[in-house]
């Protein structure tokens, strides 16, 4: 249990340090990844900083956010996590991001569509209207809700929930929910009508881009590339 708990906490301290470098995350947002087999889960503390985190940061939780080891209480929006967690027995990782690209095509009330190889999950991506903090379990329940058993949903004027079977998995749609968004966006600043995946050649994009040889070649790329600027350093300390 304790290596498991120990592998789980390093998983989260690279998820959130390396969606930090890339921007997705910036002085808040959170990961957290549920222990199998439990109710129990991990997240990154609230007062610790997003780009110095370390496994220490990590603070292990029970499904009503109650602290149950740790130094710091977990963050405020803990609710987000431990809702989504009792409704969806398939989902092992919630992420909580503040990406520029996905939240201005909400702002501008763009949906997001399928338009590069990697996003052509993206369809039908709900939007959560109350752009507040989610601190409360009546909001928890609200945005699991509207999440439903889709992977992803858009808060407007605020960020995106990602929910996933493993850290790895969440981190990867993350990451390709912003490349899609960032493309759509940038299209269509050259043309009113852009083009978009759709039929048989979305379904089968779809399935060729979304494999578990891409999910590790993705976090391992990210991950190589953060240790050669040495922004995973420290994370064991």
């Amino acid at each position: 249990m304790d290596t498991q708990v120990d592998e789980l906490k390093l998983l989260v301290v690279k998820a959130v340090r390396m969606l930090e470098r890339i921007e997705l995350l910036d002085n808040n947002g959170h990961v957290s990844v549920r222990i199998p087999g439990t109710d129990r889960f991990l997240i990154n503390s609230r007062k610790a900083s997003r780009a110095s985190l370390s496994v220490r940061d990590i603070v292990l939780c029970d499904m009503d956010g109650k602290l149950l080891e740790g130094d710091s209480e977990p963050p405020s929006e803990f609710h987000i996590h431990t809702e989504i967690y009792k409704r969806r027995d398939d989902v092992g990782s919630v992420v909580h991001n503040h990406p520029h690209y996905q939240t201005v095509l909400g702002i501008a009330d763009v949906p997001l569509k399928p338009v590069f190889g990697v996003g052509a999950f993206v369809q039908d991506v709900p939007m959560f209207e109350d752009s507040s903090l989610i601190n409360t379990r009546e909001l928890g329940i609200q945005l699991a809700g509207k999440l439903g058993e889709k992977s992803s949903v858009l808060l407007r004027h605020h960020g995106t929930v990602v929910a996933a079977e493993d850290i790895k998995s969440a981190f990867t749609i993350s990451v390709f929910l912003e490349e899609n968004a960032k493309k759509q966006y940038d299209a269509s600043l050259l043309a009113p009508s852009i083009k978009v995946l759709e039929g048989e050649n979305l379904e089968r994009t779809r399935t060729s881009n979304w494999q578990p040889s891409i999910i590790q070649k993705l976090w391992t790329y990210h991950q190589e590339k953060a240790e050669k600027q040495g922004a995973l350093s420290g994370i064991t300390e």
